[in-house]
């Protein structure tokens, strides 16, 4: 039985070599830091159409009003200081009239920005967090998980938790989880 830290550490030496799995995250990051600013509609909207496999944007349609939207909220500063309450912003549009919220996407427009700073929110680990919060007992409400700031605390105590702090960014630790996280757990039999 493999204890979790030799595992999760043969998966991130496994990881360390997979850069085909990043071709399209590395064209999209040399987009963003072409075009950092977002004052401009036209390159928002090229941003945006970048990460257009996002599900909450094939369900929108036409862009122009989530351009407006960013627009809107003049963003540069925040996203420069590391502002994360910027992804919240961003996530909670009108989208024809309709309240819409897209939490994923405006995490994954900020990330580009900033891989760094931002992490990638994503439903598909929520029932994992929420295990995580109470296993570890944090002070936090799992039922809180679909929000950014909450989702972040759990994160970054996972991150820290691990040693992982420092030896990979957000976009990596998303595509690693992605990826393996699966295998760490199945390999080491939650040990």
């Amino acid at each position: 039985m493999n204890s979790f830290q030799d595992t999760l550490k043969k998966y991130l030496d496994i990881f360390a070599g997979q850069e085909m799995y990043f071709v399209n995250d590395t064209r999209n990051l040399a987009l963003f830091q072409k075009n950092p600013q977002n004052t401009n509609a036209d390159d928002i909207r090229t941003k945006i159409s970048a990460i257009r496999d996002d599900p909450g944007l094939q369900q929108l349609g036409n862009t122009d009003e989530l351009v407006s939207h960013i627009l809107s909220l003049k963003i540069d500063d925040r996203l420069m200081r590391g502002d994360l309450t910027v992804v919240e912003d961003i996530a909670h549009a009108t989208i024809q009239g309709k309240p819409t919220y897209l939490l994923h996407f405006a995490s994954v427009y900020c990330n580009y920005h900033r891989p760094e700073v931002f992490p990638i929110y994503s439903d598909q680990y929520l029932a994992f967090y929420k295990r995580y919060i109470v296993e570890h007992k944090l002070p936090l409400k799992p039922e809180g998980l679909n929000t950014y700031d909450l989702y972040t605390k759990a994160l970054n105590d996972l991150v820290a938790r691990l040693g992982l702090k420092g030896k990979m960014n957000y976009l990596q630790l998303r595509k690693f989880a992605w990826l393996y996280a699966e295998k760490v757990l199945a390999e080491s039999n939650g040990s």
